[in-house]
């Protein structure tokens, strides 16, 4: 019971994060040098925040998958499934926590992505000085 607790917390607290990131990557950006610079400095930090986030993610998918199996071991269901159908079973039950692994790993990759287009962005406009 404690476990599933303190699974639900972190499950809101990644929830909460990743919110946050997501809003701020759908955020507009500026045109201005030190308004990409300060982006990039964010970006960056995003990055580093989402791959931990989705480890992190990935954690609590991994412990219910194994509570779930551990359970469907005890109720006998191994001898009434196939295997894979009881994994099937054990996966669709943390859909929720499923759902925060791919968003996870869609964040970090738009803030790579993102990262990319300003730095390209940051080049053009240095190339127009040049001129």
């Amino acid at each position: 019971m404690y476990l599933l607790t303190l699974t639900n917390l972190r499950m809101t607290t990644i929830k909460t994060s990743l919110g946050k990131m997501q809003a701020y990557l759908e955020s507009p950006v500026g045109q201005e040098p030190a308004e990409l610079l300060e982006r990039i400095e964010f970006l960056m930090i995003m990055v580093a925040k989402s791959g931990q986030l989705l480890a992190e993610a990935k954690f609590q998918q991994d412990t219910l998958i194994n509570a779930g199996l551990l359970q469907a071991m005890e109720q006998s269901l191994d001898k009434k499934l196939s295997p894979s159908l009881i994994t099937k079973f054990v996966s669709s039950n943390a859909k929720e926590v499923n759902y925060l692994v791919n968003w996870a790993d869609r964040i970090n990759a738009s803030a790579t992505h993102q990262l990319d287009a300003i730095r390209t962005i940051v080049s053009y406009k240095k190339a127009e000085l040049n001129l």
